[in-house]
């Protein structure tokens, strides 16, 4: 059974949530509360979020330079290896490994490079108002939201929320109004679409 003084609460709160302004504690007791919210304090939420996910779309396009694949690939080749040990182990520090900038709004901390797979494992910044330009997936890519939220094929992803790209598909831009963290698991020869 639902509280109406509840569910009056958490509508009054949807806007908030849906724009994730709350604070991660709050936030997080928000979500929690919705499993016992009535249907229509639900259906309100998911409103505000469609709201929230289309205004990720009503700003112009900033296309990134043209070279930022260029460039992207030297800063992997350049970023160190720790070497796996004896015991098949491989550790990367948090301190151990800079953020790079890849374009304005967009940064990347490689965690691991395999040059014979031609796989990146990487975190992926997105500031907010960062984009990061559509591509061409040789190879199955997988992205994993650890912190805010982005559009990533035309969906609304938040922390938590995991996306698989097939190999010989292409992303769109995606775009960050808030920011987002992510793991991405990626090749590392993704050709960008202009």
């Amino acid at each position: 059974m639902t509280d109406p003084c509840r569910d009056q609460e958490l509508t009054e709160l949807a806007a908030l949530y849906a724009l994730e302004a709350l604070g991660d504690d709050a936030q997080r007791q928000f979500t929690r509360s919705l499993e016992t919210a009535s249907a229509s304090t639900r259906e309100e939420v998911a409103a505000f979020q469609d709201v929230v996910q289309e205004l990720a779309f009503s700003g112009p396009a900033i296309a990134p330079p043209a070279s930022l694949k260029a460039r992207l690939m030297a800063r992997i080749a350049q970023e160190p290896q720790e070497a796996a040990e004896a015991t098949g182990f491989t550790f990367v520090r948090s301190k151990g490994v800079a953020w790079q900038e890849l374009a304005p709004g967009l940064s990347m901390k490689v965690l691991f490079h395999d040059a014979a797979a031609a796989r990146t494992t990487m975190l992926l910044k997105l500031a907010p108002g960062g984009t990061l330009i559509g591509h061409r997936h040789p190879q199955v890519e997988e992205f994993y939201v650890l912190e805010g939220s982005c559009v990533c094929a035309g969906e609304f992803l938040q922390a938590g929320d995991y996306h698989r790209a097939e190999a010989d598909t292409i992303h769109p831009v995606t775009s960050s109004e808030q920011g987002c963290l992510a793991l991405v698991m990626t090749s590392s020869k993704n050709e960008p679409i202009r």
